[in-house]
């Protein structure tokens, strides 16, 4: 989803946010960049008739500067079929071998502010970035309808409605200029104007909107700007219900 409805509901969004500050329950400063006991190496990508620097980027989450700069590249038009690009603050276990595409989705920079899973159980179905030719700015997590869908911080609900294209959504307003989104749910639980703990029901997951079938779009955006949610939210410990479809549900 492009999320053009986020250009219309903007100025009521900074409107009914404006003089709200609410702490967040999580941990908002002390994360650093992922890192694993496995050994690991440099993810690096070989270019592909068809490829661009911006697709690149995207896919690995990483922005089009970065990527320029750390492989060198001055001119975007200076990309060669055959050439290899290292994938700058992404590693993989070095146990994957070096013909897999297969990149841990945790491999890219984690950002310093972090929220919760919003929901206890699911499979990461789609990711963010571009996705048959559009743009996907946020997370798709699978689950059957009814699923708990919970708070990812605490905030003030700035949106509890309905979208075109996202169904039932759910909007909260967090400290330091972030958003979460909620879509697609069965039921929305709250309402405008309410202040919601980490952690709180807000809905259950649904099929409501463009969808092929249950699961939650969730969006993080900070400065009303798309962000990947995967850089936000804390790795699934290995006995954790949260799971990834191939290629880390890109």
């Amino acid at each position: 989803m492009k999320g053009r409805w986020w250009i219309s509901l903007a100025g009521v969004v900074l409107m009914l946010a404006a003089s709200i500050a609410i702490a967040g329950c999580g941990p908002s400063s002390s994360l650093s960049t992922y890192t694993s006991a496995e050994p690991q190496q440099q993810v690096t990508h070989i270019v592909v008739a068809g490829d661009t620097l911006y697709h690149i980027a995207n896919e690995y989450g990483v922005s089009v500067g970065r990527l320029m700069a750390a492989n060198r590249i001055g001119d975007p038009r200076e990309l060669r079929v055959g050439e290899t690009l290292t994938i700058p603050g992404a590693y993989q276990s070095a146990s994957i071998g070096t013909g897999s595409r297969g990149v841990h989705p945790y491999a890219g920079e984690r950002a310093a502010r972090q929220f919760q899973w919003p929901v206890a159980q699911g499979v990461v179905s789609s990711g963010f970035g571009i996705r048959n030719g559009a743009m996907h700015e946020g997370v798709d997590i699978a689950a059957p309808a009814g699923t708990p869908v919970y708070a990812a911080d605490a905030g003030v609900v700035i949106f509890a409605g309905v979208l075109h294209g996202y169904g039932n959504t759910v909007i909260i307003r967090h400290d330091d200029d972030y958003v979460t989104v909620y879509a697609h749910n069965e039921r929305n639980l709250v309402g405008e104007g309410a202040r919601v703990a980490c952690g709180q029901q807000i809905g259950e997951i649904g099929r409501s909107g463009r969808t092929t079938g249950a699961n939650l779009h969730f969006e993080v955006r900070h400065d009303n700007v798309a962000q990947d949610p995967l850089a936000y939210l804390p790795e699934p410990a290995s006995s954790a219900a949260i799971s990834f479809a191939a290629a880390g549900g890109s």
